[in-house]
């Protein structure tokens, strides 16, 4: 049996016991009087298809330890911080992402390699094209510019100013949410990753690709289990000069939970236990999820 598949069979097994000790403290929970508002626009790995309400922020953090065993021995942790907000309505909403990165990389031959600090920062910004609020679609296409923040010689951007679309799709029914992701990436002129001993070098013109689908099931408004899946197509330089083509899909399981819900001020934690399951993808992975949303502006009278 192949390391991968004996950490993913053990991981698997661990995730779900932990889906199973939260939901009977779920189940256990003695049942709120008021009207509890269901959770939303808190996936992990699948982008949902609501944009901000007027009037209200949203700060969202992430941690995601990742270990990879298969190709000598690697480490990575990300922190990811990004703050969404509505432009004058929910048809309209920015945001941006701020990673700081950490990789410990030891190749077979036992050489290690290290390297932290920020990586490529994006702007984004989304149009609410569909509301399903009649038990419909919902629709938000994302643009996203992606600044090169990070310390490509390290390996932490890719020094060139890159472009991003990413379309979601979203459904609401009432004891589950199904979510869909479609999207591309684009970055021109991209030498980082090429050995500068090979003199000057044309940069190459890099792309990569995104799917993604999830379902999430509302055992409580206030309590969710989570079933994701993304498969992600991405071009990087080798040291050569020619172009190294990753496939990574991955399935996570994991739960969200809202200890605190009161008109538009809500908190959202959850994890969940990403399973890599090709050669280029981590083995192993955690993602640890906080989110804060109030709001920052008064309602208007109806």
């Amino acid at each position: 049996m192949s390391y991968k598949l004996w950490c993913g069979n053990r991981l698997t097994a661990f995730s779900l016991l932990i889906v199973a000790i939260l939901s009977a403290t779920a189940r256990a929970e003695e049942e709120k009087p008021e009207k509890v508002e269901p959770i939303r626009d808190n996936s992990f790995l699948v982008e949902e298809a609501f944009n901000q309400d007027p009037g209200v922020v949203q700060n969202i953090f992430n941690w995601i330890p990742s270990w990879e065993r298969d190709k000598g021995h690697r480490n990575d942790f990300q922190f990811l911080y990004t703050q969404e907000w509505p432009l004058f309505s929910q048809k309209h909403q920015i945001s941006y992402s701020l990673p700081m990165l950490y990789t410990y990389e030891e190749s077979p031959d036992g050489s290690p390699h290290q390297a932290q600090g920020f990586g490529d920062a994006l702007l984004n910004y989304r149009y609410q094209l569909l509301e399903g609020k009649d038990g419909g679609w919902w629709i938000a296409p994302r643009f996203s510019l992606i600044f090169p923040t990070g310390d490509e010689k390290n390996g932490l951007g890719k020094g060139q100013l890159g472009y991003q679309i990413n379309l979601p799709f979203s459904r609401e029914f009432e004891k589950c949410a199904i979510h869909f992701n479609a999207g591309t990436t684009y970055t021109p002129g991209v030498s980082a990753g090429i050995d500068p001993d090979l003199g000057p070098v044309l940069g190459q013109n890099l792309h990569g690709y995104n799917l993604g689908a999830s379902g999430i099931y509302f055992l409580k408004p206030h309590f969710n289990l989570m079933l994701e899946s993304i498969a992600l197509w991405d071009e990087n330089n080798n040291a050569d000069g020619t172009r190294d083509r990753t496939f990574q899909l991955i399935l996570s399981p994991g739960v969200r939970w809202s200890p605190y819900t009161e008109g538009d001020t809500q908190w959202v934690v959850g994890v969940g236990v990403p399973i890599g399951l090709t050669r280029d993808a981590p083995d192993i992975s955690l993602f640890l999820y906080m989110s804060f949303e109030n709001r920052f502006m008064k309602k208007k009278a109806e």
